[in-house]
């Protein structure tokens, strides 16, 4: 099973569709204007179209606040930047494009110069080539296109550099961009094109934990959801002797189990508001936007796996037999993520805890009629195995607060250049 077969950009543009209806597509339909505009452009290499596509459907990374997104869609140029520093910053610590962070910061104000983050001649330029995709984009969302070069014009040289509204203006001409947008027809090129695109098997596992942690750090309390999870998955599988195959389908699994949970508002502040969240994340629709989001894009051992955890946990919060014998591999995800919420609820959750909380489950797997040899196997191995956990994920917990406290410094920067010259 290699982390290959998985369709990344797929995946991406699925999901999209569920943070916010105003912002639905909006990536991919900046990226398409992009992969239209470069087409031509020779001195370009067909890696670093890629990667400036890549940009395009990922620009918004950062954006998940409705009062952030408001801004968005506005046509005000003094619109927020928040969204733009979280991206830069989930871009510099998880993307495989990290030396593209600066662009994601800068795309909303592309003629800055934030002294604590450089920006060379040519991404300030891919900034500035960005932010006009984006424009275009949300114009043509909410005004007739006809009305198109009439507003770019008002931003000539101000906003907008001449030439690249008039290398917008060529490309439309050639490639008849806002005619596609206005059809729809441009997701059938889209989709040729993504077809086309090559990532390595690291790239779509660093893309995988961009898009992963863009949704946990949210909140303080969601941050190492996934991760506890991930780890708890790979320590039992280890200890069960698992093949390679096994092994990796239980770690994919486990990091895509509550993708659907980007559908959700994050903003827990407390144990209580987490709880709420969590009880959200394993309800029927949340399930069922993972499953529309995966479909067709991950191989089936992973989809099936995700969906007899889910059955799984079902079952255990109903505490009624199962119907069906699940794999080990869909137990050891279904008890990974069980526990996981546990842990994110209470990280200090050690052997003190750990007679009663096993206690729980052997209960659960008896009124489910379920064999509880690996449940065994993890009370036997308990104490080393959440140790261990917790030693991998306190590097990503640093990381985490490291993230916040640049994200907070950075926007005083910010706010207090835009005061100052905007």
């Amino acid at each position: 099973m290699e982390t290959s077969t998985i369709n990344i950009t797929d995946i991406i543009c699925q999901a999209y569709h569920y943070i916010d209806p105003r912002l639905n597509s909006h990536g991919e339909r900046v990226a398409y204007i992009l992969m239209e505009m470069f087409k031509d452009k020779s001195q370009f290499s067909p890696q670093e179209k890629q990667n400036i596509f890549m940009l395009g459907l990922l620009h918004d990374i950062g954006a998940y606040k409705e009062a952030e997104i408001d801004s968005m869609l506005s046509f005000d140029q003094n619109d927020s930047l928040e969204h733009s520093v979280f991206g830069y910053l989930l871009f510099q610590t998880f993307s495989p494009l990290k030396e593209y962070a600066n662009v994601i910061l800068y795309h909303h104000h592309c003629n800055a110069q934030y002294y604590s983050v450089p920006i060379s001649d040519y991404h300030r330029k891919l900034a500035r080539i960005l932010y006009l995709a984006d424009r275009i984009d949300i114009f043509c969302q909410f005004n007739d296109s006809r009305h198109l070069l009439p507003f770019l014009e008002g931003y000539r040289d101000s906003i907008f550099a001449s030439s690249d509204i008039q290398w917008f203006q060529n490309a439309d001409n050639a490639y008849h961009i806002l005619d596609a947008l206005h059809s729809g027809s441009y997701r059938n090129e889209l989709s040729e094109y993504m077809s086309t695109l090559t990532f390595t098997e690291a790239e779509i596992h660093d893309f995988l934990l961009l898009f992963i942690f863009a949704i946990d750090f949210r909140s303080e309390y969601s941050a190492l959801h996934t991760a506890y999870a991930v780890q708890i998955s790979q320590k039992l599988a280890k200890e069960l002797h698992f093949s390679g195959t096994s092994c990796k389908i239980a770690e994919l699994s486990t990091l895509l189990h509550n993708i659907g949970k980007i559908s959700l508002p994050s903003f827990a502040k407390s144990s209580k508001d987490y709880d709420a969240y969590l009880k959200n994340i394993y309800s029927d629709s949340t399930q069922e936007i993972t499953k529309k989001i995966l479909t067709g894009n991950v191989p089936e051992p992973i989809l099936e796996t995700i969906h007899q955890s889910f059955f799984i946990l079902d079952h255990w919060k109903q505490e009624k037999p199962l119907n069906f014998s699940p794999t080990p591999v869909a137990e050891v995800v279904a008890l990974s993520c069980f526990l996981s919420n546990t842990l994110s609820l209470d990280s200090d959750l050690d052997m003190a805890h750990h007679e009663s909380l096993l206690s729980f489950l052997h209960n659960k797997y008896r009124n489910c009629a379920m064999s509880d040899k690996i449940l065994s196997s993890l009370e036997r191995q308990y104490q080393q195995v959440i140790h261990e956990v917790k030693i991998s994920c306190s590097s990503l917990s640093n990381t985490y607060k490291h993230m916040m406290n640049e994200y907070h410094s950075l926007n005083v920067v910010l706010l207090h250049y835009n005061q100052k010259y905007l």
